[in-house]
Parts: structure tokens; C-alpha cells; sequence
């Protein structure tokens, strides 16, 4: 997505916006003076909050120039309880597009202001670098305002990671030896030339390592390398386990075989492989598969 440099917001604190759209909900056209006076705030940033209004959605300025309360504006202002305008703020702010789009190709943990900065970056034109810092800057402390999370904070995204680990290795560990699964890596083991699109010599399917932990199966490639792969059934765009454990495996096979890690190669297989976390995979040298279409077969009891 492309966006408009006027469309990324300079006002940094949310109540504030509030506070300047019940000054035009009650007051209708209210000095800029005025504004700043009611809002403790220098007359140059009026405009900051002015576009935040407009940028969430909540006013549109008519021609005169005058603030006129959009329907979300309306509700916001309409709402009696603190915990609805709460709600409707968080609810304008994360259907924003450009939080939108920046939570679709980000987890929590990843909001850092570099990487935030990249994003705005990348999909606006006519911010120097000093400006996109700023902007940055603002575009987190919006989403801390209305999260269970402080992106500005490394210790409130350290927490917030670990809640979301546990959570996905729920969801993890639930598919774990699953038909599907057990289906796809054995298709795999036996037949990689037709799944995995090359000729592999297979050394072991539930290769151990001193950790305890298994990798799902084990080859060796025409060069000679080891060829660690981690099977799942389908994966997200933020679907970490799989790949972490593909990392882990390529790894560990370095260190206990003396290897340098270019060495192994590591492979994520799927049914269905989202494009990001592709790219992030890419990133870690960790190559990823698509098998679509594989014989099902249950697990033979021990």
C-alpha cells in the first residue's frame, strides 16, 4: 500500500484527540487559539490533532474548514461509559489502514521503531529520515494506547511475546502427529524426489538429538549435505514454531557434526506456506515446501 505523507499522523497522544473532537462536537468551530488553550498544547500542533481526527476517521473538515463530526465520530462522542469510548478509539484506530496493514506483516514483538520506521518507509513518499523516525514514533504510541501493550517498551514486548508463545505452541502442539502430518512426512521420507522436488538419500525419520528433541526427518542431498526437515500441516503468516524448529535443527546438526552452517540445509514443508513467513524463512536460510496433494494413512499402532 501506498501512503499519502499527510495520512501519517503527527499527534501523538489519543485523549487529546478525543478532547478536540468534543470541542467541535459541542462548540462546532472553535479558534485555533482556543484549541490549543483547551488543549494545553502549542497553536503549530493544532493541525497535528486536526489530521488525527480525520486520519481515524472520527471528523472531516468541510470547506470552511471547520471540523464536522463523522457517524464513528458521532458514537464516540455519543457514548456514555469510559470503557465504550475506549473501545470505539481502539476499534478507529486498529481498522486505520496503515495500522491495519502494518499489523498483517507484523507480530506484536516485531514493532520495533526501526522496523516501524522501515514500514513507513517503504510505503509512503516525501518523508526524510529524520521524519520518519518521528512519525514512527507516534504510530507506536497509538497502538500503545489501545493495546495490552507498550510498543515504545522492550520489557512490555518481552511479555507480550511470551504470551503469545504459549499460545502458539498450543496450537502447535496440538497438529503435532496428527493424520496430516504423520501423512505428510512419511510421503516425504519415502518419496522426496516427488514431494520435495530432488533425489534425497533418506538417514532417519525421527532423527534425536541430545536435547530430546526429534527432527521430523533427516536426509543427505546429492552433495553430500545433511538436509534437516520440519514438517507441518499449514502455516500462517505468524506461525513461528515451525521455523524456529527448522533454525534449531540446522543448527544443532552444525555443532554436533563440527559443520559450518551453510553445510545444512534446512527445510520447512507444508500443505500451504504463507508468503511472509516464506520470506522470513528465506531470511534465516531455511528453504520452504509446498505439497499441496499427499496420501493420507493413519499411524501404525506400536
Amino acid at each position: 500500500m501506498r501512503i499519502r505523507s499527510i495520512d501519517v499522523p503527527q499527534a501523538n497522544t489519543l485523549s487529546l484527540v478525543v478532547a478536540l473532537l468534543a470541542l467541535a462536537w459541542k462548540n462546532g468551530d472553535p479558534k485555533k487559539g482556543d484549541i490549543a488553550r483547551e488543549l494545553n498544547i502549542d497553536p503549530r500542533q493544532v493541525d497535528y490533532y486536526k489530521h488525527a481526527v480525520r486520519i481515524l476517521g472520527l471528523a472531516e473538515p468541510d470547506k470552511g474548514g471547520r471540523l464536522k463530526l463523522t457517524p464513528r465520530g458521532e458514537r464516540l462522542m455519543a457514548a456514555t461509559r469510559v470503557s465504550e469510548r475506549k473501545d470505539l478509539l481502539r476499534e478507529a484506530v486498529l481498522e486505520w489502514p496503515l495500522i491495519k496493514s502494518l499489523l498483517q506483516g507484523h507480530r506484536p514483538e516485531e514493532l520495533s521503531r526501526r522496523a516501524v520506521s522501515a514500514f513507513l518507509k517503504e510505503n509512503t513518499a516525501g518523508l526524510t529520515e529524520t521524519t520518519v523516525h518521528r512519525r514512527a514514533e507516534t504510530v507506536l504510541s497509538w497502538l500503545g494506547q489501545v493495546s495490552s501493550y507498550d510498543p515504545l517498551d522492550p520489557a512490555s514486548l518481552a511479555r507480550e511475546a511470551a504470551n503469545i508463545a504459549e499460545m502458539s505452541y498450543g496450537a502447535y502442539a496440538a497438529r503435532e502427529e496428527g493424520v496430516l502430518h504423520y501423512s505428510l512426512k512419511m510421503a516425504i521420507a519415502e518419496d522426496p524426489k516427488r514431494y520435495l522436488g530432488e533425489q534425497l538419500t533418506l538417514v532417519q525419520v525421527e532423527f534425536p538429538f541430545p536435547t530430546n528433541d526429534r527432527a521430523d526427518v533427516l536426509f543427505k542431498d546429492e552433495r553430500d549435505r545433511l538436509v534437516v526437515v520440519e514438517v507441518e500441516v499449514d502455516v500462517g503468516p505468524f506461525d513461528l514454531p515451525g521455523l524456529l524448529q527448522a533454525v534449531k535443527y540446522k543448527h544443532m546438526l552444525a555443532v554436533i557434526h563440527r559443520l559450518d552452517t551453510g553445510d545444512v540445509r534446512g527445510l520447512l514443508v507444508a500443505r500451504k506456506i504463507d508468503r511472509l513467513m516464506k520470506d522470513r524463512a528465506k531470511q534465516n536460510q531455511i528453504e520452504s515446501r509446498e505439497v499441496p496433494d499427499f496420501p493420507k494413512r493413519e499411524r501404525a499402532l506400536n
